[in-house]
């Protein structure tokens, strides 16, 4: 396996579920409830409009992956990526939410760069897919500051 490959399989992670469900319990845990719950909601409603999109719209990924039932097949959908939205969300969530210098700020807009380009190096989304997630990232932002701040 070569090392550019095995980078971004590990860089890849951090735009991965466990990551995101990781900062929801460490933010409550530090007593920041609200920016759990706003976490929780944002990832809900990402789930929704991809599932919604995917139960309608099915796109091979670039590299194609086998189902042989109906959540697998949701699952071998590339489109909208679902990495590309929750990162997208996070870079915002966090860049907006703290009081950050720009040295924190260019290392999270380098990490949410690496991530999305993850996922077309690894062939897991076309650049449309990444497009769309990161519309999804920003909408689901937004909307929470409109909803809930």
């Amino acid at each position: 396996m070569g090392l550019i490959k095995k980078f971004f399989e590990e860089v890849t992670f951090f735009g991965g579920v466990f990551f995101y469900l990781f900062l929801v319990v460490l933010f409550y845990i530090l007593g920041k409830t609200d920016y759990s719950i706003i976490l929780i909601l944002a990832f809900l409603f990402i789930y929704f409009v991809t599932f919604i999109i995917r139960l309608f719209y099915f796109k091979p990924r670039p590299e194609k992956t086998s189902y042989s039932n109906f959540i697998e097949k949701i699952d071998a959908s590339s489109f909208p990526s679902v990495h590309a939205a929750r990162i997208t969300f996070l870079a915002l969530f966090l860049i907006f939410s703290f009081t950050l210098n720009y040295i924190y700020i260019f290392m999270i807009v380098i990490s949410w760069f690496l991530i999305i380009y993850s996922r077309k190096y690894l062939k897991k989304h076309h650049i449309s897919d990444l497009v769309a997630g990161i519309v999804l990232g920003i909408t689901s932002f937004v909307l929470s500051r409109i909803i809930l701040l």
